[in-house]
């Protein structure tokens, strides 16, 4: 049960407001699919295909893009299937 500090909408003793920093609540909406487990195996795959190391951010736009990528094909695919 939330104290009634947090009732009253004032910041708890740590004075932090809003979810944690690298939270997944703390991401857009758009990239909340996103799992701290999924990003970090993106990160493992990626920095190997790379190279080097990638960040969380580079790991995020790649799997979003993977993920546009895939909805584009399933689109294309159902038009397919319509003609």
């Amino acid at each position: 049960m939330p104290t009634s500090r947090n009732l009253a909408g004032l910041p708890g003793a740590t004075r932090h407001h809003g979810p944690e920093p690298g939270s997944v609540a703390a991401r857009p909406l758009s990239t909340q699919w996103l799992s701290d487990e999924r990003i970090a195996e993106a990160r493992r795959v990626w920095s190997k295909a790379y190279g080097r190391v990638i960040s969380d951010d580079e790991a995020i736009e790649i799997l979003t893009n993977v993920r546009r990528l895939a909805e584009i094909l399933l689109r294309a695919e159902e038009e397919k299937r319509r003609t």
